[in-house]
C-alpha cells in the first residue's frame, strides 16, 4: 500500500492518479497526511443497475464501492482491489435518503481520517493510519444524486 511514495516513477509524466494536480494539492494542504506512506486515499463510485436485466423493470440497486489509490496503476482499478462498502436496495434510486443511506460510510471514513491503530504483518507491529476520500466516481446522474 506503499506504492504511490516508494515505487512510482516520478518523471512528470501523468501515470497514476498520484501524478494529478489534485493529488499534489491534497499533499501540499495536509503535510502530516501526506508524510506517511502507509496513509490510504480513497475514491468512491457508485451508481444505479437493474440486478435484473430487464430494461420494463424499475428495480436497481445503488453499490457503493471504495477503491484505493495507494496500489499501483494497473492493480488499483481491478476488481479484486474493490471495497465493496455497501448496497443501497431498491426498487428505486435512493433519492433523498442517500444522505441517510450512506451516513455510516461518512461516520466510518471521519474515524479512519483521524487515525486508528493497524496492525503491520511485516514488521509485526502497530501504527497508526489515516484515510483520506480524495474524489467520487459517477455518472451525471449519479453526481446530482451523491451532491444533494
Amino acid at each position: 500500500m506503499r506504492w504511490h511514495f516508494e515505487g512510482r516513477r516520478k518523471d512528470g509524466l501523468m501515470r497514476h492518479p498520484a501524478d494529478s494536480l489534485q493529488w499534489k494539492s491534497f499533499d501540499a494542504q495536509h503535510k502530516d497526511f501526506s508524510s506517511d506512506a502507509h496513509n490510504i486515499r480513497l475514491g468512491v463510485a457508485s451508481d444505479s443497475f437493474n440486478p435484473f436485466k430487464h430494461l420494463s423493470s424499475v428495480d436497481s440497486i445503488w453499490p457503493v464501492v471504495l477503491i484505493p489509490y495507494n496500489l499501483p496503476t494497473w492493480l488499483c482499478m481491478k476488481q479484486t482491489s474493490f471495497i465493496l462498502s455497501m448496497i443501497i436496495p431498491g426498487p428505486k434510486g435512493p433519492g433523498n435518503d442517500i444522505d441517510a443511506c450512506l451516513q455510516p460510510l461518512v461516520e466510518e471514513l471521519k474515524k479512519l481520517w483521524d487515525s486508528v491503530d493497524t496492525y503491520d504483518a511485516t514488521s509485526k507491529g502497530t501504527f497508526k493510519i489515516r484515510v483520506a476520500l480524495l474524489w467520487t466516481i459517477s455518472d451525471f446522474p449519479g453526481l446530482s444524486m451523491l451532491s444533494r
